[in-house]
């Protein structure tokens, strides 16, 4: 489906019952705007706006509605406590190069000599440290939809290399598209929070010269 195509089938008069659905449910809390990944969601206007840098985030609505649309359909269920792998999820190995291009390959090239950052830009959008590869993160990319990024730093002898991990229970609220979908989502909203925490870290630097 081109972009053209996706802003016109996924559009807020199409999705806005089944996304308004979910007030109050598979995590979301009562308010009238659902908050993930650093966005927010009016359930008013169907508006998502970027809260990293406060701005407008119009290019990934199309987005945003076709996967909370799949999401508001399911009823919750216990985590699995098992790591997939997208080429585990059904049909995932004949999307899987695509997979890699759209949310793999970005956490490689920005974190791949900086790994320590992955951990900072993971925790301003909730997420927090865990124990694999040279560096590790799970978020919250929906309420209830884990993700864990594995990363394993460049050096002299190896490129760097990343992993894109799912809780087995994801197919039960998307479908592999959307997860791809949602892949590609979490990744440049890591990429997002690098860029925010080094414009903190330019904005800090100006202050201490100029002082």
């Amino acid at each position: 489906m081109s972009r053209q195509s996706e802003h016109e089938f996924w559009n807020w008069e199409r999705c806005k019952t089944k996304i308004r659905s979910l007030k109050g449910r598979l995590g979301f809390k009562e308010p009238s705007t659902l908050r993930f990944l650093g966005l927010s969601l009016s359930l008013e206007e169907g508006t998502v706006q970027d809260d990293l840098r406060k701005c407008p985030f119009p290019e990934v609505v199309p987005s945003i509605y076709c996967i909370l649309s799949g999401y508001a359909e399911a009823e919750p269920v216990p985590e699995a406590l098992k790591l997939i792998s997208f080429t585990q999820l059904p049909g995932g190995r004949g999307y899987h190069r695509a997979f890699l291009g759209r949310a793999v390959l970005s956490i490689q090239r920005v974190f791949g000599s900086k790994p320590r950052m992955l951990v900072e830009a993971a925790k301003l959008l909730g997420g927090h440290k865990v124990d694999y590869g040279d560096c590790s993160v799970r978020l919250n990319s929906l309420p209830l939809v884990p993700i864990t990024v594995i990363l394993w730093a460049e050096s002299q002898e190896f490129h760097a290399s990343a992993t894109m991990l799912f809780d087995a229970s994801v197919s039960h609220y998307l479908t592999t598209e959307q997860v791809a979908m949602l892949g590609e989502l979490t990744s440049t909203r890591l990429r997002h929070a690098y860029e925010a925490l080094m414009g903190e870290q330019k904005t800090l630097k100006s202050e201490r010269e100029r002082n």
